[in-house]
């Protein structure tokens, strides 16, 4: 099972303290460009020392108004806790292995894998210059194979900008 995910971490130097906010995305529906944020895992550590201490005081926070989206919060907090590998002193980079993270990042407002970087992030646009969708491909050629397997063969294409986080 993979799992989109965000990571954003903090520190709060006031309280000695480092956090670590793992967002929980996925697509509304199937075969969906969008991404949302249906709940996160939370993390927290003491600063001290020469690269801060171990994170501990996980912590799951749902933020959904749908049973479904619900339904897959509770089914990743059952796949970590009943994973034998799991115990409390479990880092967040065991955690990600535990459940198939693939990372993504903001890029120009919208959520894109890590693994993307470098490549292109296109606009589509419809005939009257309306911003439909945007895609992103490592070339023109691919991008425009995803247009075709979408159906938007009356869309046109532009090169917004390379990606890089």
């Amino acid at each position: 099972m993979k799992t989109l995910v965000r990571v954003q971490e903090g520190q709060d130097l006031r309280l000695g303290l480092g956090f670590m906010t793992v967002q929980i995305l996925v697509h509304p529906y199937k075969d969906s460009d969008s991404i949302t944020v249906i709940g996160h895992i939370s993390f927290q550590r003491n600063l001290s020392g020469k690269n801060g201490g171990d994170w501990y005081a996980m912590k799951f926070n749902v933020d959904t108004d749908s049973v479904d989206e619900l339904q897959k919060m509770t089914s990743l907090l059952k796949k970590i806790k009943n994973n034998p590998d799991y115990n409390w002193n479990s880092q967040p980079e065991e955690i990600f292995k535990m459940i198939g993270a693939v990372e993504y990042k903001i890029f120009n407002h919208d959520f894109v894998p890590v693994s993307k970087e470098g490549e292109n992030f296109y606009n589509v646009r419809t005939s009257t210059g309306e911003l439909y969708s945007k895609i992103v491909a490592p070339d023109e050629k691919a991008a425009r194979k995803t247009m075709k397997k979408r159906g938007w063969d009356n869309y046109e294409l532009e090169l917004n900008s390379i990606v890089k986080f």
